[in-house]
């Protein structure tokens, strides 16, 4: 079997198992570069013309990228030899010589965060229905931005007070959700501006679509976040605000992991212990504000804040239409 052969196949493999399309998007793009760089030396290559040494020369063309980058590269070449290996393709899997690259622990990485007065600034920066309903689902939900994007009004109900996410590996979650983004979503429906029929989207296209497409790329909400977060100041994506969301659900509920993990959707509560380690981390360090050389140095500096709080209250205001010197939503966000 050809090589990129192989790569079609496993791909396949991958869809059926239920990864997600950015995860197999990202796993294609890196094998077909090693098909590159195997046929450089061996034309029209054969699965089992793969070496050790094949991979490794590959995998070091990838030194000094960032970890998570060389991670997921390794990782799909483990995964697809490992599958060859169970399918009688290749007499031994040339990926279990090579060490795993380490990576820093979850805590440790350098990641982009918001503090709650960022998620206000950000909430009050919005310009129309179409931002402020992308950041309030995001903010008081924790989802990830595919859930967020596919979520539809058919999926929401605003008696129950419930939001039906269609997660990763294609689990549906049922959730209940904030009152304060209950009474954001019920303005929505009231208005005018924001069209509520079953299968449309909560979150509305940044533009009028050409073409109507059954499901639409997560994209959208990409955009919207970037673009809101630029107007008000603010460096951010879609996945800083569900870590704020969850380190702002552990500070309102401390030792609450188990209804984080559920929240979070996450398969192993390892995953929504890192937002532990990494608030208490943080708490711990606070200690250091009152370290003083000489008490003349000593400030009135009032204390600061932890960086996360519960949910600002001044979203609803903006729903509602009555927060003095805020810009209403408007059917020009819907263009």
């Amino acid at each position: 079997m050809r090589l990129s052969r192989a790569v079609d196949l496993w791909m396949g493999e991958l869809a059926r198992s239920g990864r997600t399309a950015s995860t197999r998007f990202s796993y294609e793009r890196y094998l077909f570069k090693l098909v590159e760089h195997v046929e450089r030396a061996k034309p029209d290559a054969d699965v089992r013309e793969v070496t050790v040494n094949d991979c490794r020369s590959f995998l070091d063309k990838w030194i000094g990228r960032a970890p998570s980058t060389v991670g997921s590269i390794h990782s799909a070449l483990s995964g697809l030899f490992s599958w060859l290996y169970l399918e009688g393709e290749i007499e031994g899997n040339p990926m279990l010589r090579i060490a795993r690259p380490r990576r820093l622990r979850p805590e440790d990485v350098d990641v982009v965060t918001v503090t709650l007065a960022e998620v206000e600034k950000m909430l009050l920066a919005c310009e129309g229905w179409q931002e402020f309903l992308c950041l309030s689902v995001l903010a008081y939900t924790g989802t990830r931005r595919d859930s967020a994007s596919r979520l539809r009004w058919r999926d929401v109900d605003l008696v129950e007070g419930t939001m039906r996410f269609h997660e990763k590996y294609g689990k549906v979650a049922v959730k209940p959700m904030p009152d304060e983004l209950l009474e954001i979503l019920r303005a929505a429906v009231e208005s005018t501006e924001v069209s509520c029929k079953p299968d449309d989207y909560v979150i509305p296209n940044r533009r009028l679509a050409t073409v109507r497409r059954s499901e639409r790329s997560n994209k959208v909400i990409w955009e919207t976040v970037l673009k809101v977060a630029r107007r008000a100041g603010v460096k951010a994506t879609a996945h800083a605000l569900r870590r704020a969301f969850a380190v702002a659900f552990l500070t309102s509920h401390p030792g609450a992991l188990e209804s984080l993990q559920a929240l979070m959707n996450h398969s192993r509560i390892d995953t929504t212990q890192v937002y532990l380690r990494a608030l208490n981390r943080s708490l711990a360090m606070e200690a250091v504000r009152d370290l003083t050389w000489a008490s003349g140095f000593k400030s009135n500096a009032v204390e600061a804040h932890t960086g996360f709080g519960p949910p600002c209250k001044s979203a609803l205001f903006v729903a509602r239409g009555v927060h003095r010197g805020v810009h209403q939503p408007s059917a020009a966000g819907l263009s």
